[in-house]
């Protein structure tokens, strides 16, 4: 990692590992150099330090974030490997040791306490902000996950309520990004894509926040990615899905899907259609096996919409498969958002089954979905979507050649808009 000879051999003297901590901020230095180490791994060598004189258990380290993501046979794995691969580049020895039959459960420190170990300030004031550290980080991560599943459930103005307190407590740069990038994300539910552009400049300022993780950094990069797509900004946009692209892999699950996710709306806006499905299933396929579900049906419903946009400009006998298509997508998106219980996304998602059964010309479906898409209580922009539902019927009835209904739908359309017909 490009560790300076002498950080990493100190000829008069034995090797020191500083543990140091300034203003909430958890450094590990070496002989002198700060290694470039991500938040869980300073986490599990301060724990080892602070314990110097006994084991610490894998049920132990997970109980500190952000180790608290993982369960401890998955922990001890990577702590295993870490250890073996990593120490002899870090710190040109091994410095930790698991006792026999119990190397991926138990680890301590092989340095020597007294000449080998330093605590800034003091070993007690280290050991206090783990303790903290630990408790506060913990209710922090599940405050995060239910604000999250808050967001998924269209519950928005709860989730905004409870993110905007968060911001009262002490936060790491790890968290201070999560609540940014979910705040954006609600703004975006309650007022569309306009409504997130004063976050724009605080994502690009969080970027530069010390001890930003990988995947924080990723979670960021997406939404103003996504802001510029959506805004039309399609060569800013392009600068940092590029950027994202060597972030993410697949085991990454959530992060990964959503790059795949916009990365193929920016495509569609682009013309790339093709392309833009074939991120589209990634996303899907990669959402499924990690079971998870909002990811899956916002996947479902981009590649109903890709398939419409292709049937469009393609030949007729072409273009009856690609519509079939779309709608085994929108069935699909419907059938999970039905069995997740979201009954907001059910009305939308009905919205698109009923356009895709009136492409395909079979006007019974069609009615049956948009009755279906009426049905409705809560919806945070409700007559918006009851306007959508009627400019889908005027088409319907304009379609089939009943023209007074389909006048009507439009008046209806123009009502629940506030425009005069």
């Amino acid at each position: 990692m490009g560790i300076p000879a002498q950080a990493t051999h100190g000829a008069l003297a034995s090797p020191t590992l500083t543990v140091q901590l300034d203003k909430e901020i958890c450094r590990l230095i070496w002989n002198g150099y700060t290694l470039p180490l991500s938040e869980k791994w300073v986490v599990f060598y301060a724990l080892l330090a602070v314990n110097h004189e006994r084991h610490v258990g894998t049920d132990e380290i997970c109980d500190h974030h952000p180790w608290s993501r993982l369960s401890p046979s998955v922990a001890g794995r990577d702590l295993w490997r870490f250890t073996r691969a990593q120490e002899p580049g870090l710190f040109g020895q091994r410095i930790t040791s698991s006792p026999a039959r119990q190397a991926s459960k138990l680890f301590s420190l092989l340095l020597e306490p007294l000449s080998q170990l330093r605590f800034d300030p003091a070993r007690p004031a280290i050991f206090d902000h783990l303790r903290s550290l630990r408790s506060h980080r913990n209710t922090v991560a599940v405050e995060l996950g239910e604000c999250t599943l808050l967001l998924q459930s269209g519950l928005v103005a709860q989730a905004l309520e409870r993110l905007e307190a968060m911001q009262d407590c002490t936060l790491s740069a790890n968290e201070q990004a999560q609540i940014l990038t979910l705040t954006t994300m609600g703004l975006e539910e309650q007022g569309g894509i306009d409504a997130t552009r004063p976050q724009i400049p605080l994502l690009l300022s969080a970027l530069h926040l010390p001890g930003l993780n990988r995947l924080n950094r990723a979670r960021l990069l997406v939404r103003v990615a996504r802001y510029n797509t959506l805004k039309g900004h399609y060569d800013q946009a392009h600068r940092y899905f590029v950027s994202l692209r060597s972030l993410l892999v697949p085991e990454d699950g959530v992060e990964y899907c959503w790059f795949h996710i916009n990365y193929g709306v920016y495509l569609r806006r682009t013309g790339h259609l093709e392309r833009a499905i074939h991120h589209q299933r990634l996303a899907h396929d990669v959402a499924q096996v990690a079971q998870w579900w909002h990811g899956v049906y916002s996947a479902r419903s981009n590649l109903t919409l890709m398939h419409l946009a292709l049937a469009e400009k393609s030949p007729p006998l072409h273009r009856q498969r690609l519509l079939r298509q779309a709608l085994d997508w929108a069935l699909r998106a419907h059938s999970t958002v039905t069995l997740t219980r979201q009954p907001l996304a059910m009305a939308e998602t009905s919205v698109l089954v009923a356009r895709t059964y009136r492409l395909l010309e079979q006007t019974r479906e069609a009615r049956h979905w948009l009755e279906n898409a009426r049905q409705v209580e809560h919806h945070p922009e409700l007559s918006l979507h009851l306007a959508v539902v009627w400019d889908e019927q005027a088409l319907l009835e304009e379609q089939g050649g009943h023209h007074f209904h389909a006048h009507l739908a439009r008046v209806q359309a123009a009502t629940c808009r506030g425009e005069q017909e």
